[in-house]
């Protein structure tokens, strides 16, 4: 990545996602909090870095001091990352209330309020029972590729394309 790249603007941001289908709303939220918790890890780690430093008796009272100024750089950076992610995902929210839709957090696991089986959206289903967007269940996954493949055909062999 170039020096001069610079990540895109809120304002921006919200604007690229205004037309996007709800369930990418989500992927996008899951992603930035994926990416949220791999530089909160770091940042732990390089603080523990740090902090050994500062603790080893064997290294000169300056070095003691001043630590690792480059991880130091690095936590600072990861932060400043971190709060903008913050405000995507609320800016994705808001994207979701916006259409009407109720934000559902998902855990580290993916699961949304617990429930692997609930849609990603806000758990409305249509009248035919199938999910407005975002993860299916299994039989709601069975229902859809059977209408699309046409299983109602008395050949039930071979793959129909």
């Amino acid at each position: 990545m170039s020096a001069e790249s610079q990540p895109i603007s809120a304002d921006q941001f919200a604007l690229a996602i205004h037309d996007l289908p709800i369930e990418n709303l989500y992927s996008k939220a899951q992603e930035l909090s994926n990416s949220i918790s791999h530089l909160e890890r770091s940042n732990q780690q390089l603080q523990q870095y740090i902090d050994s430093i500062r603790s080893d008796t064997t290294l000169p009272e300056s070095t003691r001091q001043e630590g690792d100024k480059d991880c130091a750089d690095a936590i600072q950076e990861n932060n400043i990352v971190i709060e903008r992610q913050k405000e995507r995902i609320g800016l994705l929210k808001r994207e979701v209330e916006r259409r009407g839709g109720r934000w559902h957090e998902a855990d580290s696991s993916g699961k949304v309020n617990g429930n692997s089986e609930e849609a990603v959206n806000n758990g409305s289903t249509t009248e035919a029972g199938r999910s407005t967007g975002g993860r299916l269940t299994d039989e709601e996954l069975r229902r859809q590729m059977t209408e699309r493949l046409g299983e109602d055909d008395d050949e039930g062999d071979g793959l129909h394309l």
